[in-house]
């Protein structure tokens, strides 16, 4: 269980995470320690989810497959290395094929459900949006007079992730089901029972209160108290991290997309 879990983590945020360098390429002001670590990270990242992917008895194809991307997203990373300025689509190619990874994972460790791939996408972009945002944060503190409208953006991306995964949650609470011991219960209802608590908690802590202290942070980035601002964004991090691991833990246990 923990090395799947471990495993869908660490491919998604390898595939997802450099995505989000699409924010601020155009940005003069950002220079290359921000791009190296942001693609080092992922890198790193990647190639744990790649070391747990041998662990796992998938097929052998899958696992090149999964050698390859991380091959790709290396090469990438030590192209820009040395350089002031990135290309975001460039970027994009590693993660297309780690994208493809993902979903392949997904397929073999789960289900073969389009549902499963849209929430998992969903929930890698939430995940590895909230990491960015509070990473970017930290930077204003190094460079300064960095534009505001740079964590703006990002923060508003991630809310818009976290409302497509609230709406999401609540349709599928309102009008769900879950085969549990045998026999189909309303997901509403199983929210109610001792074994639904924790899948309670990964509503509230993956989505509610991330969206809550994002408009918090926005409010707080407009008067410039970014120090507070990146505070707010550390607890969305952990807030996020803790409500993803219950969302895997439910849809591997019982095939909640969730």
């Amino acid at each position: 269980m923990l090395t799947i879990i471990s495993t869908l983590t660490f491919i998604g945020f390898g595939a997802i995470y450099p995505l989000y360098l699409w924010v601020v390429t155009n940005e003069t002001m950002m220079d290359r320690g921000f791009h190296r670590f942001t693609l080092g990270l992922s890198s790193v990242i990647g190639g744990m989810g790649v070391t747990f992917f041998w662990l796992l008895d998938l097929d052998n194809h899958n696992r090149l497959a999964a050698v390859v991307w991380l091959i790709s997203l290396v090469a990438v990373t030590q192209f820009y290395w040395n350089r002031d300025r990135i290309q975001a689509w460039v970027v994009t190619i590693p993660s297309i094929l780690g994208a493809i990874v993902f979903t392949v994972l997904n397929t073999e460790l789960v289900a073969p459900d389009f549902n499963l791939w849209l929430v998992s996408f969903i929930g890698g972009f939430i995940l590895c949006g909230s990491i960015f945002a509070m990473i970017l944060g930290h930077w204003y503190l190094n460079v300064i007079n960095l534009p505001i409208r740079i964590l703006q953006r990002i923060v508003r991306i991630l809310l818009f992730f976290l409302g497509i995964r609230i709406v999401w949650d609540l349709i599928f609470i309102l009008f769900g089901s879950v085969d549990f011991n045998g026999e189909s219960i309303r997901l509403f209802h199983f929210l109610q029972t001792f074994n639904g608590f924790f899948l309670f908690i990964a509503l509230l802590f993956g989505t509610v209160i991330p969206f809550i202290l994002c408009l918090l942070t926005l409010r707080t980035v407009a008067i410039r108290s970014i120090q507070s601002a990146t505070g707010l964004l550390y607890v969305v991090v952990i807030s996020v991290v803790m409500g993803d691991l219950f969302y895997k833990y439910y849809l591997i246990q019982l095939g909640l997309f969730l």
